[in-house]
């Protein structure tokens, strides 16, 4: 009978397996990365929703009190008051 050089489908098998687990592996640890990218992504994008929010909100508000001031303002100076409110402290 010839030699033959052939890996026996047994041996043929562990190292096809050995390489297949190595990639799932792989696989799987790239799977696990770039689903915790999405949840932090996911994350900063809320955060950043919420501050930007908050920054409009204060801006807002400023606005408003702006506006109270100079109406206030306006109102003394028609009244022959003094234009900046007193502490109330002597």
């Amino acid at each position: 009978m010839p030699a033959n050089n052939n890996p026996l489908p047994a041996e043929a098998g562990l190292s096809a397996g050995g390489q297949e687990q190595s990639t799932d592996a792989h696989g799987q640890f790239t799977a696990a990365v770039d689903d915790l990218l999405d949840q932090l992504q996911h994350k900063f994008d809320t955060v950043s929703r919420e501050i930007f929010g908050k920054f409009d909100d204060m801006a807002r508000r400023l606005d408003e009190l702006e506006s109270s001031l100079s109406i206030a303002g306006d109102e003394a100076a028609g009244a022959g008051a003094p234009t900046t409110p007193s502490s109330g402290a002597k």
